[in-house]
């Protein structure tokens, strides 16, 4: 990062509840009418909603990504609207963000900020939203994927388990399950919370009964040959997404690796002592949400200082890089993928480099 952007990203950090607080006191001046609907409860609401924004604004500067403040705003953008919020009330908290910036930040700076947000503006206004599904017609196993949604969204978590190993008794690739029903469908849920199909209950039960029934292959994943290779992968500090990583991990093992899962919200510190006692040739990073990008640059970076762990190569993963392709350089790992699959054939090529 140049040192202009980590000056911009430091008054940013700063200056953020001042910023959000401002944010607040012009939205509820512009709409004297939320006071008496919505009182306190309301501007504590707002003033979280503002903190939010100066916050993926913050990482989009950091890795130097209009894209990445815009994939953001499009996300909120549905997101409110099936929740009866209009675009333009997200519209006019952005541009309040931008009166907050000019009115705390100096103006060399601000404008060099306005631009991340008004390229994030114009393409909102010029990208009509649009619903998303990640069941389309025509793909592998999309129909046996739809039904096991449905039967998880139903409650019926044994007969979606049934269904799997019904499926597997049948010769079907346990690696196609993992990336065509399991993968597919845990993106369906999170587009579905999104457009205000399903509550989070439901998201958190079909996450919880897809890890279940991903241990239930287990006896069949651990019975692999073992090829010599060793892999450490988990979730950065914080993050409590684990089941694309878990995925990750489960494919070098049925590839016949030695896999070492250590879940979500791992300490820098505690996960450093592991990669020296283990000796890993792989590190998997999992980075979920935009807001987590400089914790896992600051992870990378303990791990390359320390001697013991400095050679150990570093591959990343997640949605932030999938909207910002070269992140992974940006943060000093040795590679990214966007998927199970091509994670181990690009672990493999690191290995001979």
């Amino acid at each position: 990062m140049m040192d202009s952007e980590l000056s911009l990203v430091a008054q940013l950090k700063e200056a953020r509840h001042e910023l959000a607080k401002i944010i607040t006191e012009l939205h509820f001046s512009h709409h004297p009418e939320l006071e008496k609907k919505y009182g306190d409860k309301g501007r504590q609401k707002c003033y979280e909603d503002a903190v939010y924004h100066i916050s993926y604004l913050e990482q989009s500067v950091r890795v130097s990504s209009s894209d990445l403040f815009y994939n953001y705003l499009d996300w909120a953008r549905t997101m409110l609207k099936e929740r009866g919020i209009p675009e333009r009330d997200l519209v006019e908290n952005i541009t309040f963000l931008k009166e907050a910036i000019h009115q705390k930040l100096p103006d060399k700076d601000a404008k060099k900020l306005f631009a991340f947000i008004d390229i994030g503006l114009e393409s909102l206004q010029s990208h009509p939203s649009r619903n998303k599904t990640f069941l389309k017609p025509g793909e592998p196993l999309v129909e046996e994927a739809r039904t096991y949604l449905d039967l998880l969204l139903s409650g019926e978590r044994k007969k979606a388990a049934s269904l799997i190993e019904e499926l597997v008794e049948k010769g079907q690739s346990i690696k196609e399950i993992y990336e065509h029903i399991f993968q597919k469908t845990q993106y369906e849920v999170g587009a579905l919370w999104q457009n205000n199909k399903i509550s989070v209950a439901h998201e958190h039960y079909c996450t919880a009964a897809t890890q279940l029934i991903m241990s239930s292959l287990y006896p069949r994943i651990f019975s692999m040959v073992k090829n010599g290779k060793k892999l450490v992968a988990c979730s950065v500090a914080d993050e409590l997404h684990e089941i694309g990583i878990r995925m990750v991990s489960d494919f070098f093992e049925i590839e016949g690796w030695d896999t070492h899962y250590l879940g979500a919200n791992m300490p820098d510190e505690h996960l450093i002592l592991f990669l020296k006692e283990e000796k890993p040739d792989i590190l998997a990073i999992s980075v979920t949400l935009p807001l987590y990008i400089e914790r896992a640059a600051k992870l990378i970076e303990k791990v390359r200082e320390d001697k013991r762990t400095g050679n150990i190569k570093i591959m990343v993963g997640g949605y932030p890089f999938r909207i910002v392709p070269d992140l992974w350089k940006k943060i000093g790992a040795d590679a990214s993928s966007g998927s199970a699959k091509e994670a181990i054939e690009i672990a493999d090529k690191l290995l001979l480099n």
